[in-house]
């Protein structure tokens, strides 16, 4: 969308009198912003009578409400709160710091995923030209809670970490019913909150990490790879006794891998296969070369965008992260010593142990929220002999060459390229669309892509 100058319009500028950087990872000032809201029922689905891409009309263009005066009217009997049918998605907006054009990142990857989740939660799934209309509006009726461009490092030019405007779509069963069948009523919102960043500036110190082996995120045939409330229920327990151990989160096992070995396993729980955090996806940087993160093939593991970005990027630009493995390497003093064009790198999604934890330069955490985040260590800790049931229980303890005081040489490389791509200072034909200006023609925020 441009004015009449034929210039792209840009967003308003930050709201005065908020100290954006200041703000921590919540609902922050829930009385300033809006939300949409829209319903459906399933028979009828979601229809040109809620959106019309053709015309740009529908109930979609006028259903703002201000969120700190409008809740939403929701019957005890209501199906989401009875039976968990709800699903959400997180992205970010940012102000680019080389155009100030206001930016999501990867919506596309966001709608798929929301589909995915529609039909496991026996949702109808809005239609693509629904959802990403739904995210530009509201984020247009709210730019002014974007927060400024983030500075950039003076040293290297690349955007340092800061203030974000996330966006949660929602999809979730908001009609009555007692009985265990899909909502006679579906509503579809869209809401906003301004965020700080767990980081600011560079990356700091690591995760300490908790090693958890009695109890499960998710299990093989179930919805470990659908973002619905019930996933991140199930972690809040276990979160809340890993914080008051000492560690930052938990890191989840396949447990049927953990209590079921192979025959003549000398360690079970080494030989165990490694899922993902609370709510983030963990990557390993090998003396071998190899980064590599679990598989999605087993359906437990949640599909990460950011995920997604890092696998991307790291085969994208391999041959600049030689130099930078190499030297991870030859810092942690594990392997023999290569050049760096004798470096030979590969990035993979496959089965990961707790073994391969010990052949680890470098761990790190990726996510909407977090980005690129170090890890330091990882470990069990004790359990409780009235939990054991008799049962005995290996212990686990490692800590990573890199990330006890700052990120390792390939995570901090990697975060600097996600970065670089968040500020269009860095692209690809492989990022081409990752980019979506919220001004832009809803055709052309469709289709992503920043000209």
């Amino acid at each position: 969308m441009s004015n009449e100058n034929g210039s792209c319009t840009l967003p308003p500028p930050p709201r005065d009198g908020i100290a954006f950087n200041t703000l921590p990872w919540n609902l922050n000032l829930p009385d300033e912003h809006s939300y949409i809201h829209l319903k459906t029922t399933p028979d009828k689905g979601w229809t040109i009578e809620h959106y019309d891409p053709e015309t740009d009309a529908g109930e979609l263009t006028d259903a703002h409400k201000p969120y700190g005066t409008t809740p939403l009217s929701l019957y005890p009997s209501t199906t989401s709160l009875n039976y968990g049918t709800t699903i959400w998605e997180g992205l970010a907006c940012r102000r680019s710091p080389t155009s100030d054009k206001a930016i999501v990142f990867r919506p596309q990857k966001n709608y798929a995923r929301f589909v995915n989740g529609a039909r496991a939660m026996c949702l109808p799934a809005p239609s693509y030209e629904l959802f990403m209309r739904g995210l530009q509006l509201v984020l247009q009726e709210n730019a002014d809670l974007i927060p400024p461009a983030p500075e950039l490092d003076p040293e290297t030019g690349v955007p340092q970490g800061g203030a974000k405007l996330y966006i949660r779509p929602m999809l979730l069963g908001s009609g009555q019913q007692l009985g265990l069948h899909p909502s006679p009523e579906i509503s579809l919102l869209f809401f906003v909150s301004p965020t700080g960043s767990y980081f600011q500036g560079k990356t700091m110190g690591g995760l300490k990490l908790h090693l958890e082996r009695r109890r499960s995120r998710a299990a093989r045939g179930g919805t470990g790879n659908v973002k619905c409330c019930g996933n991140y229920a199930v972690t809040m327990r276990p979160l809340l006794d890993a914080k008051e151990k000492g560690f930052h989160d938990n890191l989840y096992l396949e447990l049927d891998t953990y209590h079921n070995p192979p025959p003549g396993t000398s360690s079970r729980l080494q030989q165990a296969i490694l899922q993902e955090l609370s709510a983030a996806n963990i990557f390993l940087v090998l003396k071998t070369g190899e980064i590599v993160t679990p598989s999605l093939k087993r359906g437990t593991i949640l599909p990460g965008v950011t995920r997604d970005t890092v696998l991307t990027l790291a085969k994208e630009f391999k041959d600049e992260l030689k130099p930078i493995m190499a030297e991870s390497i030859r810092m942690a003093g594990m392997g023999e010593e290569k050049k760096d064009n004798d470096i030979e790198i590969t990035v993979s999604e496959r089965d990961v142990c707790v073994a391969d934890l010990l052949s680890a330069t470098e761990v790190f955490v990726t996510g909407t929220a977090a980005e690129v985040v170090p890890v330091q260590s990882i470990g069990t800790s004790e359990t409780p002999a009235e939990e054991l049931d008799g049962e005995e229980e290996e212990s686990f303890s490692v800590q990573f060459p890199h990330g006890e005081s700052s990120a390792g040489p390939v995570t901090n490389k990697l975060l600097e390229m996600l970065r670089e791509v968040l500020a269009e200072k860095r692209s690809s034909e492989a990022t081409k669309d990752w980019l979506c200006d919220i001004y832009a023609s809803p055709e052309e925020f469709r289709k992503g892509g920043c000209a």
